[in-house]
């Protein structure tokens, strides 16, 4: 049943958010803030190793055709549930590889049984159980 209700949750904020982030709660407890999207290009240094991308390994640089789009979430967990509904968006005719993440923030990609290929998607980050969770959400693009 929670995660009916989750899924759910998620699906109302996509319509309600314009800008691409937004928070979903179900009290004031609890507080979700997303900071501006990060771009990392070619020959940035690549925060960590990317699942299902050999190309793409922490501390080397990244190589031509990679884009790395991320938002900060930091989720102050209270007593009530919550999480940080976002939309990563590939530009031009780049398309979804991966996703990694930093720090403790985790992430689920909504409506979508594979996200490999498309130019956008909506993922949800949720915090540890009983935690603080703080880090940055990269969308891989190619």
């Amino acid at each position: 049943m929670p995660r009916t209700r989750t899924l759910l949750t998620t699906a109302a904020a996509t319509v309600l958010v314009a800008s691409g982030a937004g928070a979903i709660a179900a009290g004031t407890t609890t507080t979700v803030a997303v900071n501006g999207v990060q771009t990392l290009t070619a020959g940035d240094t690549s925060p960590a190793d990317v699942p299902g991308v050999k190309a793409l390994r922490r501390g080397k640089p990244i190589p031509a055709g990679y884009e790395l789009v991320g938002r900060r979430v930091v989720i102050t967990k209270g007593t009530t549930t919550a999480g940080a509904a976002l939309r990563f968006t590939c530009v031009g005719s780049k398309r979804l590889r991966s996703f990694v993440t930093t720090g403790q923030a985790g992430f689920q990609a909504t409506g979508t049984s594979s996200y490999v290929g498309k130019q956008a998607v909506w993922v949800l980050s949720t915090p540890a159980r009983g935690a603080t969770s703080e880090g940055v959400v990269y969308a891989v693009c190619r």
